[in-house]
């Protein structure tokens, strides 16, 4: 008779809820990181010229960028969280608190 090892509450899973639980916190900071610059030098208000212009369509490009980055963070997670389940062996558990 083999006694089925006794199981515990995942900590990866309980990890990752943590990290998506802080990220979430700070994605909309992050989506809007290079905005208020773009938004300056393309207005015309700080800097105006061809230099200007370029400076501008560069760093409009890098906002829309580093915004579409952001927007693929959270579904990640999301992704990462569902494939772990609720509970794992406590041998397995240890392992991961001690690689952690």
């Amino acid at each position: 008779m083999t006694d089925p090892e006794s199981k515990v509450v995942n900590p990866r899973k309980a990890d990752l809820e943590r990290l998506r639980s802080d990220l979430a916190k700070e994605v909309e900071h992050l989506r809007k990181a290079l905005k208020g610059p773009a938004e300056a030098i393309g207005g015309e208000r700080v800097w105006v010229g061809k230099n200007a212009r370029a400076w501008h369509r560069e760093l409009d490009g890098r906002h829309r960028k580093l915004r579409a980055q952001v927007d693929k963070l959270l579904p990640m997670i999301d992704a990462a969280i569902r494939q772990e389940p609720e509970k794992v062996p406590a041998a397995e558990a240890r392992t991961y608190q001690q690689g952690a």
